[in-house]
């Protein structure tokens, strides 16, 4: 009886969760056609790759300069979206 309760709780607390999360602060991301527009707006295939400083996976410093005359793809992954 008593998991049974308990069972029901987190259930209810995670509906609470997947209602409250949306319109939280700390998840919020702004409006998503301008931060297209302004994505769209600096970046594109064949302009010239702007001022950067990446860390590779062993802590080298990687900079634009160590990627010119190179083919580069440079992917972005998003947040998951509530």
């Amino acid at each position: 009886m008593i998991l049974r309760g308990l069972a029901s709780l987190v259930v209810v607390g995670l509906l609470a969760l997947n209602m409250l999360l949306p319109t939280a602060a700390m998840t919020a991301r702004g409006n998503e056609n301008r931060v297209r527009q302004d994505f769209e707006s600096q970046l594109a295939i064949g302009r010239t790759l702007p001022e950067l400083e990446l860390f590779a996976l062993d802590g080298r410093r990687v900079t634009r300069d160590d990627l010119l005359g190179r083919r580069v793809l440079i992917t972005f992954e998003r947040s998951v979206d509530w």
